[in-house]
């Protein structure tokens, strides 16, 4: 699926009145995140999206453009994060953000389950024994037929996950990232119930980053 430029467009003009800092952070994410094969994943899907450490919700915004019929509830750590998007929301009414953390969603959801589940390029930012647990978790929060979205980098080619190492540096600190291969991310998600449709690659053999999406459905 190719990206929609006006459903860009109508994303990015969310982000009205924020720092310049972070529209351009917006424009950059839009620029180099493979967008269409994300957005793919949810088209002709109802009801409510739990996403997980989604940030500015850039790629939540875009998808709430295109699909009309869905809500997107976001938890990120950050509270600036949070206050933009509380500060923007009526530009883009069905994505909110909350603060919590993303590793512990027992006390977050208080037993509600979502009809999906999105967690983008937020699991190597977690630390690799705890990978089980938000996947555990993920699985639990997710209704009977629902499904789980994953997208994340690859550990491989060396030259990609090192360009990563280094983006993540300058984007995020100094923290180290855990990536983990789709097989055994894949693998992960299989223990705890989910059925696993799809765990593709999606970046091209010259592009720097080393993108990845898995799509798992919860048993009915």
């Amino acid at each position: 699926m190719s990206i929609d430029l006006r459903a860009v467009r109508r994303a990015f003009g969310s982000y009205r009145g924020a720092p310049v800092g972070a529209r351009a952070f917006v424009a950059a994410r839009y620029v180099v995140a493979p967008m269409g094969p994300i957005a793919a994943e949810f088209e002709g899907l109802t009801g409510t999206v739990l996403s997980l450490g989604s940030g500015l919700s850039m790629l939540e915004r875009y998808v709430a453009e295109l699909e009309p019929n869905l809500r997107f509830e976001g938890v990120d750590l950050d509270p600036v994060k949070v206050e933009l998007i509380a500060r923007t929301h009526h530009l883009s009414p069905r994505v909110s953000l909350r603060q919590g953390d993303a590793t512990q969603l027992d006390g977050l959801t208080g037993g509600r389950l979502y009809d999906a589940v999105l967690v983008c390029d937020a699991m190597h930012h977690f630390p690799a024994d705890v990978h089980a647990d938000v996947v555990r978790s993920v699985a639990e929060v997710v209704r009977p037929g629902g499904v789980v979205i994953i997208k994340d980098l690859d550990r491989g080619p060396a030259w990609k996950y090192h360009w990563n190492r280094i983006h993540d540096r300058i984007v995020a600190g100094p923290e180290p990232i855990h990536c983990r291969p789709p097989a055994e991310m894949a693998s992960l998600m299989e223990k705890h119930g989910m059925e696993v449709e799809r765990a593709d690659r999606i970046d091209g053999p010259l592009t720097p980053y080393a993108h990845y999406v898995i799509r798992a459905r919860k048993p009915a």
